[in-house]
């Protein structure tokens, strides 16, 4: 799933909308419309932005960046040393 699908999805299964999300969050408005409209890229988003919105939306920055898919275990420092 792309990222802006994701927190698109994220952010409805809370309930919120994006100025909710931002007010939560402390990520501006018009950062999360961009994100969720694609017109800006995942690759430039700020870790700093990236723990927030995972924090708010109750998943791990990997889940929300989509290091793994919902259901799917976290991959673990020994699989990723092995990759």
């Amino acid at each position: 799933m792309e990222f802006r699908m994701r927190l698109k999805q994220l952010r409805e299964r809370r309930g919120l909308t994006q100025n909710g999300l931002a007010k939560t969050s402390g990520v501006a408005q018009a950062v999360i419309h961009r994100l969720e409209a694609g017109t800006r890229e995942m690759e430039h988003l700020s870790v700093g932005v990236a723990m927030r919105l995972a924090r708010t939306l109750g998943v791990s920055v990997d889940h929300l960046i989509g290091m793994y898919e919902e259901g799917e275990h976290e991959p673990t420092s020994a699989a990723l040393v092995g990759a």
